[in-house]
């Protein structure tokens, strides 16, 4: 009896010692600053060159929980503000605010696509503005190892319907202290190619079309907690329809920088 009690006894600890530690919900709050400067020749369409500049700032609260495979991610728009410049109505953003998304974080450190789980209006119209504030973080890197992804971002409402694919080179470049936490810097270099339809003021569709580069750089905690980083993107694009005689040149730049808020 007494054997068989220990033999019980060795399993149960076997079997505790395989089951993963769930560790409580991770809590953290960002700020995502981005500037986005859009410019248009449209000389051939006779209306001249147009460019739109405008800044956007957005305070976020982020919870990360232990499940099969990673972690599920929820986000929460605390609040969102345009400057004067921005052609996005002040009432869009406060009407963002509450607007909530959840993805999913691989064991390897990779988000998935937000998906907006309160839909309304105002969530798509910002959803834009959150792609890109998390990437990909990897816990235990060291300096020197690099990695890649390829990814693709669709987004399909009618007539609208542009796909980007990117491709992302990733390099642990050094160590460094963010506040008082060790932290990798992590470089990014990106390429990426744009396709698809938009619809005009008139309600026709114009095609676009192009490539884009970018660069940047973030911080990842030993244990893979995110800390933050700024980076930079540029496309050239054309767009074609009815409007013009020849496709119209576009050019695209936005900044984003990403800060922890203690």
């Amino acid at each position: 009896m007494r054997a068989r009690q220990l033999a019980a006894l060795t399993t149960f600890a076997a079997l505790l010692a395989a089951t993963p530690a769930w560790r409580a919900p991770v809590t953290s709050r960002f700020r995502v600053d981005q500037t986005l400067t859009q410019d248009i020749d449209a000389t051939a369409a006779g209306k001249g060159r147009q460019t739109v500049s405008f800044s956007t700032s957005s305070f976020l609260t982020v919870t990360l929980n232990d499940t099969t495979g990673g972690k599920s991610v929820r986000i929460v728009v605390d609040s969102m503000r345009g400057d004067s410049a921005s052609p996005i109505p002040a009432s869009v953003f406060d009407s963002a605010r509450g607007a909530e998304f959840h993805a999913f974080l691989s064991a390897v450190g990779k988000l998935s696509s937000l998906e907006a789980v309160n839909v309304s209006p105002a969530a798509v119209r910002v959803q834009g503005f959150l792609t890109d504030f998390f990437p990909w973080v990897k816990a235990g890197a060291k300096p020197g190892e690099h990695w890649a992804d390829t990814s693709t971002q669709a987004t399909t409402n009618g007539i609208d319907s542009v796909v980007v694919q990117r491709v992302t080179s990733y390099r642990v470049i050094g160590k460094e202290t963010r506040g008082t936490k060790k932290a990798f810097r992590v470089s990014s270099q990106y390429v990426s190619t744009i396709h698809g339809s938009q619809p005009t003021d008139t309600g026709q569709p114009a095609r676009i079309e192009g490539s884009g580069t970018g660069s940047g750089s973030y911080f990842v905690s030993p244990d893979g907690t995110y800390l933050g980083g700024d980076w930079q993107l540029r496309s050239s694009l054309t767009i074609a329809g009815s409007f013009s005689n020849a496709p119209l040149p576009i050019t695209i730049s936005q900044t984003t920088k990403v800060t922890p808020i203690p």
